[in-house]
């Protein structure tokens, strides 16, 4: 017994095979040449490329040769398609740089439309030469010019970009780029120039939404966000830059069609480039569109205000929606009429929204820390004390 017992193996003996049988092996050699086979049958198939395993079968395509019933199909360039569209162009009224359409009329709407320009532009000051050509760009093809920044500019409505670059003549090197973003209306350009605005920027007598940073000057005039920048701090580069931004603010027309809620935010106290606009869902509500904000300095407390313009119906519904708003998520209360302004308090999430609505004007102070302040900064805007 002790001899059929192996190391490891208990009482178990081990088993060795000492023949493999003659099927065996004939199946080994079989399956063996079968894979000598395929391998070579691969090889030689990748070594030869048939053009028509991928060859486009066209009688497939015959369905879509026939005319759509019942739909428009898309334009051809046949003559006849042609002559429709030329004569559509040629009926559509054009609009002047001022947005007037020919024959005296406004666009439907009664907001001025913007002129696409086509022409090269032109900027006659002594000590400058155009160094390049004028480039166009649309909404479409913009991220080509300034790539990662379109998206933000389409969100706003961009309609065109023009733009060239000028020589300083008495500088080897230096130049002046110019850059005019076209908008569909002077309320997008300042969207835009306002989220693109510098906080340190410097104030402009020129243009009342505009700054000069370092190395140029930015600003909004009419439906363009006008940018001109130096290619460096020389003081003749800079001094031109400055000559080219009097220039084109000269130029282009002074249009503020839409902003009247920017008019409406006070002058005193107000935080410089503080000022921004967001076109619709403001304080999270639906309702509130076209809406205008800024920071002030109210007895030693900085408080964000916004407002808003629109019917007087409009604005009355906002107002209570807002009020209904406030009352769900904390405690809201009305507070006394202060010439001919309505108004609400309420502590949200631990901050006060002091809110006021009086004829079309609809605004008010938000995430205030401070109710009393908040509250006494709208009554003396209602009584025309702030300004």
């Amino acid at each position: 017994m002790a001899n059929e017992k192996k190391s490891g193996g208990g009482n178990r003996k081990q088993f060795v095979r000492s023949r493999i049988s003659l099927g065996e092996r004939i199946s080994s050699v079989v399956i063996f040449v079968l894979l000598a086979g395929i391998g070579v049958a691969i090889d030689i198939k990748g070594k030869h490329f048939d053009p028509n395993l991928f060859a486009v079968r066209t009688e497939s395509l015959n369905s879509t040769k026939a005319a759509v019933e019942g739909k428009a199909g898309t334009a051809s360039s046949t003559p006849a398609a042609k002559s429709v569209v030329e004569t559509a162009v040629a009926e559509k009224p054009a609009v002047s740089e001022e947005g007037a359409a020919e024959g005296g009329a406004e666009p439907p709407g009664g907001a001025p439309k913007i002129a696409i320009k086509s022409e090269p532009l032109e900027i006659s000051l002594a000590g400058l030469k155009p160094m390049s050509p004028t480039e166009f760009y649309n909404s479409d093809n913009l991220f080509e010019k300034i790539d990662g920044r379109a998206p933000a500019y389409q969100g706003f409505n961009v309609q065109q970009l023009r733009c060239r670059s000028f020589n300083v003549v008495a500088l080897s090197g230096s130049y002046v780029d110019v850059y005019e973003y076209r908008f569909d209306s002077p309320v997008d350009a300042f969207g835009m120039f306002a989220l693109e605005r510098d906080p340190k920027g410097q104030s402009l007598d020129f243009a009342p939404d505009g700054y000069s940073g370092e190395m140029g000057y930015f600003y909004r005039q009419g439906a363009v966000y006008v940018q001109i920048i130096a290619s460096d701090v020389k003081p003749e580069t800079l001094a031109l830059a400055k000559a080219v931004a009097l220039n084109r603010a000269k130029a282009l027309p002074a249009d503020d069609h839409g902003l009247a809620g920017r008019r409406k935010l006070p002058v005193a106290g107000m935080i410089a480039d503080t000022v921004s606009f967001v076109p619709e869902n403001a304080q999270g509500q639906a309702v509130f569109k076209d809406v205008f904000q800024a920071k002030y300095k109210f007895e030693d407390a900085e408080l964000p205000y916004f407002v808003m313009v629109t019917t007087p119906d409009d604005a009355a519904k906002a107002w209570k929606s807002f009020q209904d708003f406030c009352g769900r998520f904390g405690k809201a209360e009305n507070l006394p009429e202060v010439n001919g302004g309505k108004i609400f308090s309420a502590q949200v999430f631990g901050k006060w929204k002091v809110v006021y609505q009086r004829e079309g004007e609809l605004g008010g102070v938000f995430d205030a820390g401070d109710a009393g302040k908040a509250r006494g900064f709208i009554e003396k805007y209602l009584r025309g004390e702030i300004k």
